[in-house]
């Protein structure tokens, strides 16, 4: 709504000056999410519509164009800028932040009036947070921040976001009056105690600092100690010793870390040692303990010389010889008999294992095994294939030839 004014000094009709006129208009409000301008909590710019710079435009206002938000809440009031002339009608937009000083809610009303504010010459804030004094540099922070404000209104709490973090502030005192604007002015910041924040007891910490003091020079005046007194401190420390090795043996065995390593004990209490055999059985299968073909430490040369065959380059020639870590050339066909007798050892006492092996059922009772199943289990061995030879990568027992396929083709006439 339009107010008008009076006229100004003498004259008639004709003679008199212009009327004050101001704009002052009641709209509802939201916050600037709604509007999709989230980035507008960083400041005091609002939302207002195009109709309102319609009206502004024919006013004469100062610029840049500040403005009064009041709610009939308790009768609050707070003071901000203008970003665009974007929003509904009858609706504008304003940063969260400056409801909550208003007390209001989405879509409550509000009284909008433009306003000419003085330059703020002193501004004293208070943190609401202890948290604010882990900032190095607050005045930085505090003067990179307020270049997205437009004016300052004593009682309000702004927001300033820093490192992902949002720290409040309130505004306990603005000059020369209670609502200031801060758009290119030289303006002094001073800073309150922060909410929450206590002196340190300084009498405590140097009565602390004397004690201390004086035990060391009692200490260092003191004359040497009899034997008497050395022998008492030695046997109270040995018995302090005792202690705390009679507490360490008492804890329970579990996982722990030894020289930075996890060491885990094994079924029977004692440390497992790490284990040098390789985590697949052979090159290229799949290892399966601690879910990698990683052994924990490194393998010897006879496990070179079983499983990584007899070798082969690229430019076709002959493989270097295997060699021990002495220099010695190891005798691959030996190492290989030896592991073949030792797969046979093992195979023998699974079978024996299998055929005189008990279980349990769920009562706990012990079950004999089935000796017929257990013979036939051991009877049949691993299915061999029938296949014989392997030609043109393609195993067959028929062809006898070098060629993949049979037939006149094969013939050059």
């Amino acid at each position: 709504m339009m107010h008008g004014g009076g006229f100004f000094g003498g004259g008639g009709f004709g003679g008199g000056f212009g009327a004050a006129r101001r704009f002052e208009e009641q709209y509802h409000c939201y916050s600037v999410a709604y509007a999709d301008k989230s980035h507008l909590e960083k400041g005091d710019k609002i939302l207002l519509p195009p109709s309102a710079f319609d009206t502004l435009a024919r006013l004469q206002v100062d610029y840049p164009m500040l403005f009064r938000l009041s709610s009939m809440v308790d009768n609050r009031m707070t003071h901000c800028g203008v970003l665009e002339f974007t929003a509904d009608e009858g609706t504008c937009y304003i940063p969260f932040w400056m409801m909550q000083n208003l007390l209001i809610e989405e879509g409550s009303v509000i009284t909008v009036t433009n306003v000419s504010l003085p330059k703020a010459t002193f501004v004293k804030l208070q943190p609401q947070s202890v948290d604010f004094l882990e900032i190095s540099n607050p005045r930085a922070v505090l003067e990179h921040a307020l270049r997205n404000f437009s004016c300052v209104t004593k009682g309000d709490i702004i927001q300033v976001p820093y490192n992902n973090r949002n720290y409040h502030l309130a505004l306990k005192d603005v000059q020369p009056q209670d609502a200031a604007c801060i758009i290119e002015t030289d303006c002094n910041v001073d800073f309150d105690a922060p909410v929450g924040y206590k002196e340190p007891d300084y009498k405590a910490n140097s009565a602390a600092a004397s004690l201390a003091s004086s035990k060391d020079n009692e200490m260092r005046s003191s004359a040497c100690p009899s034997p008497a007194t050395l022998s008492a401190a030695s046997s109270a420390t040995n018995l302090e010793a005792a202690a705390a090795a009679a507490a360490e043996d008492t804890k329970p065995a579990g996982i722990r870390i030894v020289n930075g390593k996890i060491v885990r004990p094994d079924d029977n209490g004692q440390q497992a040692i790490p284990k040098t055999s390789m985590l697949a059985e052979r090159a290229g299968t799949t290892g399966v303990q601690m879910n990698a073909a990683i052994p924990q430490a490194a393998p010897k040369v006879d496990y070179w010389a079983v499983n990584a065959g007899d070798g082969a380059r690229l430019d076709g020639k002959t493989p270097s010889v295997l060699k021990d870590k002495d220099g010695n050339e190891v005798d691959i066909r030996k190492l290989r008999a030896e592991a073949a007798a030792r797969r046979a050892e093992a195979a023998a006492a699974a079978s024996s294992k299998l055929l005189t092996s008990t279980g349990k059922n769920l009562q706990g009772e012990v079950v004999p095994p089935d000796e017929a199943a257990a013979q036939r289990a051991a009877a049949s061995g691993a299915p061999v294939s029938k296949r014989k030879t392997k030609v043109g990568s393609k195993y067959s027992r028929i062809k006898q030839s070098g060629a993949a396929f049979q037939g006149s083709a094969n013939n050059l006439k």
